[in-house]
C-alpha cells in the first residue's frame, strides 16, 4: 500500500509540477512524497541494483549534451571556456565554505550542495561518495528553485517577447533504448572493479561519449526511462529523511536561500564580463554562467531568445568540471576548514 501511495503520489505531483514547467519535475515529485513517507517510518527500500542502473542512466543523460559540434566550439574558444568554468566552480566552493562556516551543516555537505551543473547528477555523486545525500538534495533543490524564480524574472525584464517552445526531439528507437540500457547496466557493474570516483555515473558517461563519437546507433532516452530513473533517484534520497534531518534542513533554509542569491549575484557579474569578452548579448552571458541545474538553464534559454548553443557549451563544460573536480575540491576545502565542531552527519 505504501509503495502504491508513493507511485501515485509521486507521479501526480510530478505531473502537476510539469504543468507549470518546473525543471526536474520528475525528480521533485517522488522525492517530496518519499520524504513524507520516510519521516513517517516507511519500510520501502530501493534496490541497490536499481539505484546503480539509474546512476548509469544519469551519466548517459549528461553525455548527450556533449556533441561533435559542441567540441568544435569548445576547441575554438577553450581559454574562455576553461576560465569561466573554473571561476563558477571556485565561486560555488567559496559560498559552500561560507555556508558551512555559518551553520551546523557539514562543510563537505555544504560545498556539495552548492556545486552547479545538474542537480540529480550531484545528488547521485554525493551518494556514491558517502556524503549525506539527504542534505545535499535539500541544498541543491533549494538552490535550483531560487535560480528558477530569479532567472525567470530577469528573463522577463530583459526580453520583451519571450520565444515559444521548440519542437520535441525525434522519437526513440528500440535499438537506441537497448544500447542505452546495456551501457547503463554494464557500466555500474564494471565500476565496482575500477577505482573511479562516482564510477556508476562516470563510467557510463564516458562510454556514452565514446559511443556517440563513433557514430552508429543513437543512444535514446525515452520519457518512460527518465520517469523510472528519476522516480528511483528521488525515492532513494527521500526515504533517507528522518524527523531529525528534516528539522535540521528547515532550520538552515534562509541561509541556503541567501547563499544561493549570493552565488547567483557573483556568477551574474562574471556573466557580464563574459558577455563583454566574447561579444554576446547580456542574457546569453548571464545564462552561460549562472549556477542553475543545466536542464533549468536550457529551458529558460529556449524561452528567452538567448544563444542556446553558446550557453549549453559553457554549461556542459562546467558540468564536466563539476563531475571531474567537484569531489576533490569539496574534500580539500572541507579538510582545510575542519575544526573542533561536530556537524550533523548521517
Amino acid at each position: 500500500m505504501q509503495l502504491i501511495c508513493l507511485m501515485i503520489g509521486g507521479g501526480t505531483l510530478s505531473w502537476l509540477l510539469s504543468l507549470i514547467h518546473m525543471p526536474a519535475a520528475l525528480l521533485l515529485g517522488p522525492l517530496t512524497v518519499a520524504i513524507v513517507l520516510g519521516v513517517r517510518g516507511t519500510r520501502i527500500v530501493v534496490s541497490p541494483h536499481a539505484m546503480a542502473v539509474s546512476q548509469g542512466v544519469v551519466g548517459i543523460l549528461i553525455a548527450q549534451y556533449l556533441t561533435p559540434d559542441m567540441l568544435d566550439r569548445i576547441v575554438a574558444m577553450w581559454p574562455v571556456v576553461v576560465l569561466f568554468a573554473a571561476m563558477t566552480l571556485a565561486l560555488a566552493g567559496v559560498v559552500g565554505v561560507a555556508m558551512g562556516a555559518m551553520t551546523r551543516v557539514d562543510p563537505e555537505v555544504s560545498i556539495w550542495g552548492f556545486l552547479p551543473g545538474m542537480a540529480s547528477a550531484v545528488i547521485v555523486m554525493s551518494q556514491e561518495r558517502g556524503i549525506d545525500s539527504r542534505l545535499v538534495a535539500f541544498l541543491q533543490i533549494t538552490r535550483v528553485l531560487v535560480v528558477i524564480v530569479v532567472m525567470s524574472a530577469v528573463s522577463r525584464a530583459l526580453i520583451e517577447d519571450p520565444a515559444g517552445p521548440v519542437a520535441t526531439a525525434a522519437p526513440a528507437t528500440a535499438m537506441g533504448v537497448v544500447a542505452t540500457l546495456v551501457i547503463a547496466i554494464v557500466g555500474p557493474i564494471l565500476a565496482r572493479f575500477i577505482p573511479l570516483p562516482a564510477g556508476a555515473t562516470l563510467l557510463p558517461l564516458m562510454a556514452a561519449v565514446v559511443w556517440q563519437m563513433a557514430g552508429g546507433i543513437t543512444l535514446d532516452l525515452p520519457l518512460w526511462l527518465l520517469v523510472v530513473t528519476y522516480f528511483i533517484l528521488g525515492t532513494q534520497v527521500g526515504l533517507r529523511f528522518t524527523p531529525e534531518i528534516l528539522h535540521h534542513a528547515l532550520s538552515v533554509l534562509w541561509p541556503v536561500i541567501l547563499g544561493s542569491l549570493a552565488l547567483m549575484a557573483l556568477c551574474g557579474l562574471s556573466g557580464l564580463a563574459l558577455a563583454k569578452i566574447v561579444g554576446v548579448d547580456l542574457m546569453t552571458g548571464i545564462l552561460a554562467t549562472v549556477p542553475g541545474s543545466i536542464e533549468t538553464i536550457a529551458i529558460i534559454a529556449v524561452h528567452s531568445e538567448a544563444n542556446l548553443s553558446f550557453i549549453m557549451t559553457m554549461q556542459v563544460i562546467r558540468l564536466f568540471a563539476v563531475v571531474l573536480f567537484g569531489p576533490t575540491m569539496a574534500r580539500a576545502l572541507s579538510g582545510w576548514m575542519a575544526r573542533g565542531e561536530k556537524p550533523l552527519r548521517r
